[in-house]
């Protein structure tokens, strides 16, 4: 409560998620949460940021990076769901949304982000037919997130505000909703959706498929362009049990990350064969995958002046009460910068200064 005002809707279900954290956390046992050297046990996303994960494993780099751990892909329809399994215990890491991991740190204290995986690679879509060719006519549409409370979320509502506009559950007219990315295509079809904010590969799929028309690249909104789309987050209890195992994931993502910038047309292949047979993402076409890569950077440069600007825009929504500067906290990069240096790979040069757009 604010005052007599009551909280928006989207703020008590973030915060009620947030709680939820805490208390399947308090009632995971420790034995749990240190998990096994045997098995890492990984979470990955149904979209293209998480392409380091599944590259990774089909191509054998996990495999060879890791052994003898073997690797136990989980996959979650949101970052929120990723947070839940690692802060319970259920995953010892995830590839992760900036927003999700910043709340469950801030929360808790309990993860740690260990590298970098993506940049890029989301916008607003409208459909097709629904009367929105400027950013006024979504007064009065429903609009579709991933996940309320996720990163989609909290930058289309970010967007809104700036643009004098509020979701129906903060007083204003544009109704936010939270459905699963494969469904797009039949409720824009449909007419069930006038438009979605969310990541590739959906939104190319969706331009392709003739339905939508992208209003906002989100890229736009940042300066230079560089928005954090998932970072590679562990458990700080698996981290102190498993330290090399953690060290050699991260080597891992780096050598995937190599791959993919190598390898960019095999890549995507098998990027798409994986996000359709493990993570049920509908079969898409080489031109859709082509079209969606462009639009992301694979990096495991983890972007933290990104993360910090999505705290600062959940603390300005009302989700976040603590100082957004806190997250800085979460970074643990000394396996990154050694093995960049094993690599003879140029080191990280974080950049901590805010910048404003």
């Amino acid at each position: 409560m604010r005052g007599s005002r009551s909280l928006p809707i989207f703020v008590v279900s973030v915060l009620l998620a947030v709680s939820s954290l805490a208390a399947t956390g308090c009632t995971s046992s420790a034995a749990r949460a240190r998990g096994s050297a045997e098995v890492l046990r990984l979470g990955v996303l149904p979209m293209l940021s998480s392409a380091p994960a599944y590259v990774g494993i089909d191509s054998g780099i996990f495999e060879a990076d890791l052994a003898p751990t073997r690797v136990e892909l989980h996959v979650f329809d949101s970052g929120y769901e990723a947070g839940v399994a690692l802060f319970s215990g259920s995953i010892d890491a995830t590839y992760m949304e900036p927003w999700p991991a910043a709340s469950v740190y801030l929360k808790s204290g309990h993860i740690a982000v260990v590298s970098g995986a993506s940049v890029g690679g989301a916008s607003l879509v409208v459909r097709r037919g629904a009367g929105v060719h400027a950013r006024q006519d979504l007064r009065g549409k429903r609009i579709a997130v991933p996940n309320v409370g996720n990163s989609q979320d909290i930058a289309l509502r970010t967007w809104l505000h700036r643009n004098g506009m509020q979701a129906t559950d903060e007083g204003g007219d544009v109704s936010i909703t939270e459905l699963d990315c494969p469904e797009l295509l039949q409720l824009f079809q449909t007419g069930r959706l006038d438009g979605a904010w969310v990541p590739e590969p959906y939104v190319s799929w969706l331009l392709d498929e003739g339905v939508a028309d992208e209003l906002v690249d989100e890229a736009s909104l940042w300066a230079p362009g560089r928005f954090l789309t998932a970072n590679l987050v562990v458990s700080k209890p698996y981290m102190r049990a498993h330290p090399d195992v953690v060290d050699n994931l991260v080597r891992a993502n780096v050598h995937a990350i190599r791959f993919l910038a190598e390898h960019p047309t095999r890549s995507q292949r098998i990027a798409e064969r994986q996000l359709h047979k493990s993570a049920g993402v509908p079969p898409m076409s080489a031109e859709v995958i082509d079209a969606a890569w462009r639009k992301l950077t694979f990096t495991w440069d983890p972007v933290p002046e990104s993360m910090i600007r999505v705290a600062e825009n959940a603390h300005a929504l009302g989700v976040l009460f603590a100082r957004p500067e806190r997250v800085r906290g979460v970074y643990r990069l000394d396996a990154l910068d050694a093995v960049l240096k094993d690599e003879g790979l140029p080191p990280l040069e974080l950049r901590w200064t805010m910048e404003s757009t």
